[in-house]
C-alpha cells in the first residue's frame, strides 16, 4: 500500500471475491417466487414487470452491507499527521584546525598527497553525512576562533561553510574549545561533544587546553582531540600531544594521533561508534482507523433495506 493509505488486515479483502461470484450467481438465478400457483403462466406479464425489480432493489443493499463489513474488517487506515519525536542524537561541534601549517601537502589521502586542510575538510564531510540526525556545529580557529555554524541539523547548509574555510596565521587550540563549549551550554539535558582536529605541536596562544578540559568536565562535555602528524613523525613528544591526551581523557574522551588519510577515516568510524546516537529514527507514524465510519455506514444501509423490504419492496406472503 502507499504511504497515504492501507489495510491493516487485508486478508479480508478476498471476501469481496466470493461476494462478487454470490451476486453473479443470484443474478442469473433471479428472483425466487413469492406465491406458488399451479400455472404460473397468467401471472408471467406481472412477474416480468413487477417481480423482478423489487428482488433486485432487495439484495443489492444486502450485498452493499456485506461489503461495506468485509472492508470494515479489512481495517483501512489513513496516517495520522506525523509525530516528530526528538532524536536524542548528540550535540556535537566541530573544532578545525585552519591554521597555516595545515596548508602543508603531506597527507595521503586515496593515492594521491593532498594538504591537511583538504583532507581535514573532505573526511569531517563524510563524518558529517553518517549522521543526519545529530545536531553538528563548526568552529574554526588559527590565532583566533570564531563560529562558523551554529549547531544545526541542516547538514548541507554546514557542509557549504566547511567547504569554504580558507586557512590563515597562528594556533589558538584554547580558544577554539572555549568557543565550542560556549555554543554547546544551552543543551543541558542532551549528550554533548566537542572534537577537536589540529597540527599544532605547541601553543602559541590563548588559554591551556587542560584548564579548559575542567571547565568541559563541570559542564558534562566530552572532548575527543586528533592530532595530524607529519608521515616522517614517528614518536612525537610535543607539549601539546601531551597536554590533549589529558585533556580528553579528563572528559571521558579519546586522543588519537593520525598521519595519513586513512588513518584519519579510521578514527571518525571510531568516533562514530563511540558517540552513536540513542534513537536512530527522526519520526514515528501513527495510524487512524476509518472501519468505525464503515460500520456505520453498514448500519445505515441496513436499515434502509429493512424499511424497504417492510414498506414498497414488501412481498408476499
Amino acid at each position: 500500500m502507499s504511504d497515504g493509505f492501507r489495510f491493516a488486515s487485508p486478508a479480508w479483502l478476498l471476501a469481496l471475491a466470493l461476494l462478487a461470484l454470490l451476486a453473479w450467481r443470484r443474478g442469473r438465478a433471479g428472483p425466487g417466487a413469492a406465491l406458488v400457483f399451479s400455472s404460473a403462466l397468467v401471472l408471467r406479464p406481472a412477474a416480468q414487470a413487477v417481480r423482478r425489480a423489487p428482488g433486485r432493489a432487495v439484495l443489492a443493499p444486502r450485498l452493499g452491507v456485506l461489503a461495506l463489513v468485509i472492508l470494515a474488517l479489512a481495517r483501512p487506515q489513513v496516517p495520522k499527521a506525523e509525530m516528530r519525536e526528538d532524536a536524542r542524537g548528540i550535540n556535537l561541534m566541530l573544532a578545525l584546525d585552519f591554521s597555516g601549517t595545515m596548508r602543508t601537502r603531506d597527507f595521503l589521502l586515496d593515492g594521491r598527497q593532498v594538504t591537511r586542510s583538504a583532507a581535514l575538510q573532505r573526511i569531517s564531510a563524510e563524518f558529517i553525512r553518517t549522521r543526519p540526525h545529530d545536531r553538528i556545529g563548526l568552529v574554526c580557529f588559527d590565532r583566533d576562533a570564531y563560529l562558523a555554524s551554529p549547531l544545526t541539523l541542516d547538514h548541507q547548509w554546514l557542509l557549504e561553510r566547511l567547504a569554504g574555510e580558507t586557512n590563515g596565521v597562528g594556533t589558538d587550540v584554547g580558544s577554539g574549545l572555549v568557543v565550542a563549549a560556549h555554543h554547546l551550554q544551552r543543551h543541558t539535558n542532551e549528550t554533548r561533544v566537542v572534537l577537536l582536529v589540529t597540527d599544532a605541536e605547541n601553543i602559541s596562544a590563548g588559554p591551556e587546553p587542560e584548564a579548559v578540559a575542567e571547565a568541559l568536565h563541570g559542564l558534562g562535555i566530552r572532548l575527543h582531540c586528533i592530532q595530524l602528524l607529519s608521515p616522517q613523525e614517528a614518536a612525537p613528544g610535543d607539549e601539546l600531544s601531551e597536554a590533549l591526551t589529558h585533556a580528553a581523557a579528563r572528559t571521558g574522551g579519546e586522543f588519537f594521533r593520525v598521519r595519513s588519510g586513512a588513518d584519519l577515516r579510521a578514527v571518525s568510524r571510531a568516533i562514530d561508534r563511540l558517540e552513536k546516537q540513542k534513537l536512530s529514527d527522526l519520526r514515528q507514524k501513527g495510524w487512524r482507523e476509518l472501519f468505525p465510519w464503515l460500520g456505520w455506514a453498514a448500519l445505515g444501509l441496513l436499515f434502509i433495506e429493512q424499511a424497504h423490504s417492510h414498506t414498497r419492496g414488501r412481498r408476499l406472503p
